[in-house]
């Protein structure tokens, strides 16, 4: 290693890999930013610290090309290059340290890692490297010490958990080994393909382990989102693990797939005539069409969307007799979107968030029904409400509340000292006065 370093250190001049001039395009903004060229009588000056620096970065750029080509000698000279300018530089330790690796000079990488983790001892990546280094040697117990260091100095590294997970598993620790997939592949989602995430995720669900199978399914239909079953599948899980937000959200969008909702709904704004043509044929395949859905929604268990709030309302209810809690949820937001001035609608979907104890959720639904049609609620309700939303911090809420309370009950003190409280903390003293008055005569 020494005397590797030692003959590039020996060069007066930086070497030329190919006899050619350097491509821009390998040259960063930074860079060129550094390489303020200052005539002088016709020549120029040395370059400055910053512009050596500047330099090496791109000799490191182009040893990182090289090497990527397997061209090793080349990729050697502009480490050394690099190296040259700046010797401090971790990145061309770090390659020049791998292609030392790779091509067998194991004792000279070492040397090489060491270097550059003297030079900066929290390189997250020389760690990986030399995890990398002795999990080739089946050193398991030193490839897991310097990846776990590696994921210390940087927890969004996702190849040493993808690393971690293989010495896991090879160590026959296969709980340990999946929980550092799952980290990988949240990290990096775009490693696997649909079809690989849907099914390690079905294998993962044959084995009960559900947490796991969600998040591969959840990666595997962003992927595809068209992907029916295994979104229904999901949906399914989510609602045995009880993550019912979640649940809903996917819920949603299995309805919108199911019943063949288009994502151009400006098809007859941006292009009218293809529009117009679609139309004629979708008039012959209308038939058609509506049955094959009704086959989908049937083996989905999905309904046929319904056309007004009404629809969604009842379909939701029918969904509450069945304790399909999501389904009644994503039913009842549906009606609600078409028509937000549905006390009963709230109503029911408070009462279907209490039973999943979704205290919070509900408590924002009882609002809304109550706001709807405060006349008919008792002013004690209200007043109770108010302090519901006063403990998750809806201080304007309350306040509605209140004064629904205060005016289906003009003598109702108790109403009138705590709007008088909310009120002054607001900084509205004179309306809180007047609360105050209230309670006094």
């Amino acid at each position: 290693m020494n005397n590797t370093l030692q003959s590039s250190h020996q060069s007066s001049h930086l070497v030329s890999l190919n006899g050619k001039p350097e491509n821009k395009s390998l040259i960063t903004q930074q860079a060129l930013n550094s390489l303020t060229l200052v005539k002088s009588r016709g020549k120029l000056n040395l370059p400055t610290l910053q512009q050596k620096k500047a330099i090496a970065q791109i000799y490191v750029e182009q040893a990182w090309i090289y090497f990527q080509e397997r061209n090793w000698a080349k990729a050697i000279a502009a480490c050394q290059n690099a190296l040259n300018l700046d010797p401090q530089h971790t990145d061309a330790y770090k390659i020049f340290g791998n292609i030392l690796k790779i091509t067998g000079k194991k004792a000279e990488a070492l040397g090489i890692y060491a270097k550059a983790l003297e030079i900066n001892p929290n390189s997250a990546p020389i760690y990986a490297n030399l995890g990398s280094f002795h999990a080739d040697q089946k050193n398991w117990q030193q490839a897991l010490d310097y990846y776990q260091q590696a994921i210390v100095i940087d927890p969004n590294l996702a190849g040493a958990y993808r690393s971690l997970a293989r010495i896991w598993e090879e160590l026959g620790e296969g709980t340990k080994a999946l929980e550092c997939l799952c980290q990988a592949v949240n990290l990096e989602p775009e490693k696997f393909t649909a079809e690989e995430y849907f099914n390690f995720g079905d294998r993962l669900l044959r084995e009960g382990k559900l947490k796991e199978a969600s998040i591969f399914y959840i990666h595997g239909v962003e992927l595809n989102p068209h992907a029916q079953t295994q979104l229904a599948q999901l949906v399914k899980i989510l609602e045995e693990l009880e993550e019912w937000q979640e649940a809903v959200v996917f819920y949603h969008k299995l309805i919108s797939l199911a019943n063949g909702e288009s994502p151009q709904q400006n098809l007859a704004l941006t292009k009218p005539i293809t529009h117009l043509l679609s139309q004629a044929k979708s008039v012959s395949k209308q038939n058609l069409k509506s049955k094959e859905q009704q086959s989908l929604s049937s083996s989905l268990s999905l309904p046929v969307k319904p056309n007004s709030a009404l629809s969604w309302y009842r379909l939701a209810n029918s969904y509450v007799q069945k304790q399909q809690w999501v389904k009644a949820i994503s039913c009842y937001q549906e009606s609600l979107e078409l028509d937000p001035n549905q006390s009963k609608t709230y109503r029911n979907l408070a009462k279907v968030y209490r039973q999943i104890k979704k205290e919070d959720q509900a408590i924002l639904a009882w609002y809304e029904a109550f706001n709807l049609e405060p006349n008919l609620i008792k002013p004690q309700e209200h007043f109770n409400l108010a302090q519901q939303l006063l403990r998750l911090g809806q201080p304007d809420k309350a306040i509605a509340c209140l004064n629904h309370a205060i005016k289906l009950d003009p003598n109702f003190n108790q109403a009138y000292l705590v709007l008088g409280k909310l009120l002054e903390s607001q900084g509205k003293t004179t309306q809180a006065q007047a609360c105050y008055a209230k309670v006094e005569s």
